[in-house]
């Protein structure tokens, strides 16, 4: 049975659609589609994206080092600011901020806009489905106290190094072997805070790699899936003292 935290620590809420599009697509095309939205969102600004190489000759000398930046896609917000839209030509994700309401609702609007998105730019097929949620756990905790009492499976200090942590980084890939989706499960701290508090974050990517038509309702069945993935990370992370700081 799904269980329900009424205030669940989640910081940002994701539903991610990446897609072969079509050949040539580019961001004029986006921009055409997208620029002037007339589907209840607004353009807040355009998504840049950079390119950084180095190397060596054949002779073992460092090569200058080159950058490069172009304009990829746009990113769009609702009216009242708790979603955000990001439109490129192979991929689309609307991201729920706080304060999160439920899956349903993320799920619904998600349909919508893909709706949206396939009318304008069709793509050939979807190629991965994901679902990632990030949460800040703010865990009651002072330098010296157990981390293990929160977090299941965290790894242990070894025996004869100091055992107060104040930082840590923790990540895993993980298959399901059961439907071929997997999860990319992250626990990180970059220190506590002076007020005797972790801010621990647990972010969790659920996907799949697929290939499907745009129009499939499999897409959604999948998600389904993928979004049940991300539960049953969630709460097997977590312990139920953690869990009840969230009922």
């Amino acid at each position: 049975m799904e269980r329900h935290l009424d205030h669940a620590p989640i910081t940002e809420a994701l539903i991610d659609i990446q897609v072969d599009p079509r050949p040539g697509l580019a961001f004029p095309d986006v921009q055409k589609a997208f620029g002037d939205p007339d589907f209840g969102y607004y353009v807040k600004n355009s998504i840049p994206e950079g390119t950084f190489a180095f190397g060596m000759t054949p002779d073992g000398q460092p090569i200058a080092p080159t950058s490069a930046s172009a304009v990829v896609g746009l990113r769009l917000h609702s009216p009242d600011e708790k979603y955000v839209l990001q439109i490129r030509p192979n991929r689309v994700t609307l991201s729920r901020l706080p304060p999160y309401e439920n899956w349903a609702a993320l799920a619904v609007e998600a349909k919508r806009l893909w709706g949206v998105f396939i009318a304008r730019l069709p793509p050939n097929r979807v190629v991965r489905i994901a679902a990632r949620y990030i949460n800040n756990l703010q865990l009651p905790m002072r330098s010296g106290d157990s981390f293990q009492d929160y977090i299941h499976k965290l790894v242990e200090v070894p025996e004869g190094s100091p055992q107060a942590v104040e930082a840590f980084l923790q990540r895993f890939q993980l298959f399901d072997p059961v439907n071929g989706a997997r999860v990319i499960l992250t626990l990180a701290l970059d220190s506590l805070t002076s007020q005797g508090i972790a801010p621990v974050v647990l972010d969790i990517d659920a996907f799949k790699f697929t290939s499907l038509d745009p129009h499939d309702p499999l897409i959604w069945e999948e998600l389904e899936r993928i979004k049940e993935l991300k539960n049953r990370s969630f709460f097997g992370t977590l312990t139920e003292k953690a869990l009840e700081l969230y009922k």
